[in-house]
């Protein structure tokens, strides 16, 4: 089963299939980790985007929930992004001002939009508004 892990609640709001994570970029890591310690594989790069860790209050990770071994590529993949994020001091979505949560939350979305097409968690057709719900072209 696919499942998004997200801080981003706009995105987790339009994405049937998803593990709202309240906390900042670095608590959805740990916890896609630990999901990965359970035997589930990640299925999108936990550091896609080219912003620093310490600019990005959002971060989202398509996983396939799977109860079997650890794979050792998403366990690399993961610990690699934790590395990363504990060397930066991290953004609180709640820290934010609203019009600035709203321009990040979009980022996220965006940078989220085709994984979550090909592994149909949103619909072919879906447009992306931060703050409203789903809209269809």
């Amino acid at each position: 089963m696919f499942t998004l892990i997200t801080n981003n609640t706009d995105l987790s709001r339009i994405t049937p299939s998803s593990r709202l994570i309240d906390g900042s970029s670095l608590d959805v890591l740990l916890c896609v980790r630990n999901l990965v310690h359970s035997g589930s594989r990640i299925l999108t790069h936990p550091l896609c985007g080219n912003l620093r860790p310490n600019h990005q209050p959002f971060r989202s990770v398509i996983i396939d929930e799977l109860c079997g071994p650890v794979d050792i590529d998403s366990l690399s993949l993961i610990e690699e992004a934790v590395s990363v994020y504990r060397s930066c001091v991290p953004v609180l979505p709640g820290a934010l001002d609203e019009l600035t949560r709203k321009d990040y939350a979009c980022i996220d979305a965006e940078l989220m939009r085709e994984s979550l097409k090909q592994y149909k968690l949103i619909k072919e057709g879906f447009i992306y508004e931060a703050g409203t719900s789903q809209a269809e072209r």
